[in-house]
């Protein structure tokens, strides 16, 4: 391995990354947490909203998929959610596909007396996963580079 390969990524590195950001960001949202910069807590959804979802009356056909209100989950129906890909990865980014992006955005903004929930970007913990996902694949390549025995040769 040459010096310069050290810091060097592979597109499947970042495709694996994008999967497990995705993955998280999942997980948070199933969790109530949003992704704003500190993780906060989603606020909690309204009595009337959180009866009828408990009973599986909400929806655009009266019915809903999921029933859990709290913490509140943003799964409806699981479209929205079960939309978040990693996509268009190279050697050195990824891209995390919102298919639903109009209601993931909706949500990530304060609208009128609605709560914002935000599942867009990375919080803090997910941003140090990131980092350190990718300071572990460096430390590995540096193990890697100085393992290798170097001959030197000098003529005097």
């Amino acid at each position: 391995m040459k010096i310069f390969n050290v810091v060097k990524t592979d597109k499947k590195d970042w495709k694996i990354l994008g999967g497990k950001l995705a993955t998280r960001i999942v997980k948070d949202a199933d969790k109530g947490i949003s992704q704003d910069k500190n993780g906060e807590p989603f606020k909690a959804y309204s009595e009337n909203y959180s009866l009828k979802k408990g009973m599986g009356k909400v929806g655009k056909k009266g019915l809903s998929k999921d029933r859990q209100v709290s913490p509140p989950n943003l799964r409806l129906t699981g479209k929205m959610l079960d939309s978040i890909k990693a996509q268009n990865a190279t050697k050195v980014s990824v891209e995390i596909l919102f298919a639903d992006g109009e209601k993931v955005m909706g949500h990530a903004k304060k609208r009128g007396n609605k709560p914002k929930r935000n599942i867009y970007g990375l919080n803090d913990g997910n941003q140090k996963f990131l980092e350190d996902y990718l300071s572990k694949k460096i430390e590995n390549n540096i193990l890697r580079f100085i393992a290798k025995d170097i001959e030197i040769d000098l003529n005097i």
